[in-house]
């Protein structure tokens, strides 16, 4: 059906239900995931919804603490992101849904969120500014989560052994630049047998780095896509293949790499041109480009995540 435009009761009715219900999942499933990701507990909830995850989760205190502790802060990084968008639209009068949130039964607890943009984009400054906003405002939400949580994470020594005599397996965050620059200034160089216990607020900012990572993927109509059809025009249409063609190559590094690949073959390839193509980005939009750029290669993670079969822990 036709989303309305912002301000719109049905469509906030239906963004505060989406919120509500992705905070519920989120909750349920996201304590779950950061017990599987710690040396020091061990976890047996299933990452599922199931009735007795629920009933679980809901009715230990200490399981929701952790719940609640992970699931607030990827809720509110998410909402950053989203907000940037939608502000950007009601400045420049381009009706847009307020953020909605999509719960998910599985994993985390929740598929991330999104806005539709329901009016035509006229000129490439107007897209970059709509396109630049989310994932600068998300990076800065998830910044103070992650230098407090990789500063109150605690360092853990395991042994790695095969899959098949593994007593535990341990899911092991993927590490961008910024995590292990932090690691490496609040922890010092950690040797191989030694990873970090994450804090839930690491954990949550991991989530924020990787929707962040994802969304500046320049290509089709991510907000990276976006952004680059807005710096070098129709030259998008001949770099586009090649950047597919690294996109794919990186699923021999991590599987997904090959769904995104399919995600992004689905949107289609070459950006549709705006009305003003010729219209040149000013100084000051160049560099804001340079910095998306940047939380992009800061936030890249080539293997977002990975599960290890340890032995035993030791703090």
């Amino acid at each position: 059906g036709e989303l309305a435009a912002p301000g719109k009761s049905g469509s906030m009715l239906l963004a505060g239900a989406l919120f509500l219900t992705s905070l519920f999942t989120c909750v349920t499933l996201g304590g779950g995931f950061l017990l599987a990701a710690r040396t020091d507990v061990v976890t047996d909830l299933v990452p599922l919804l199931l009735p007795s995850t629920v009933r679980r989760v809901w009715t230990d205190p200490e399981l929701l603490g952790w719940g609640f502790a992970f699931a607030l802060p990827v809720l509110a990084i998410l909402l950053a992101h989203e907000l940037g968008h939608y502000l950007l639209c009601r400045r420049y009068r381009l009706p847009a849904t307020p953020p909605y949130f999509l719960p998910a039964p599985i994993g985390l607890g929740t598929f991330g969120a999104f806005i539709r943009i329901r009016g035509a984009i006229r000129s490439k400054r107007v897209l970059f500014d709509v396109g630049v906003a989310g994932p600068i405002a998300g990076f800065l939400a998830l910044l103070p989560f992650l230098v407090y949580g990789v500063a109150h994470s605690e360092p853990a020594t395991v042994q790695r052994i095969p899959d098949s005599e593994a007593a535990m397996f341990l899911y092991l965050p993927g590490q961008s630049l910024l995590y292990s620059a932090l690691a490496w200034l609040f922890h010092g160089p950690l040797p191989e047998s030694v990873i970090l216990n994450p804090h839930p607020f690491a954990l949550a900012a991991w989530v924020g780095c990787f929707a962040t990572m994802l969304n500046l993927l320049p290509l089709a109509q991510l907000d990276g896509g976006h952004l680059l059809y807005t710096v070098v025009g129709r030259w998008q249409n001949r770099l586009a293949p090649a950047l597919w063609a690294v996109l794919l190559a990186g699923g021999f590094l991590w599987p997904g790499w090959f769904l995104w690949s399919a995600i992004v073959l689905g949107m289609g390839l070459r950006h549709p041109p705006v009305l003003d193509e010729a219209e040149p980005l000013d100084r000051r939009r160049r560099w804001l480009a340079v910095a998306a750029a940047a939380i992009f290669l800061l936030c890249f993670m080539p293997v977002p995540i990975s599960q290890i079969a340890i032995a035993s822990a030791m703090p």
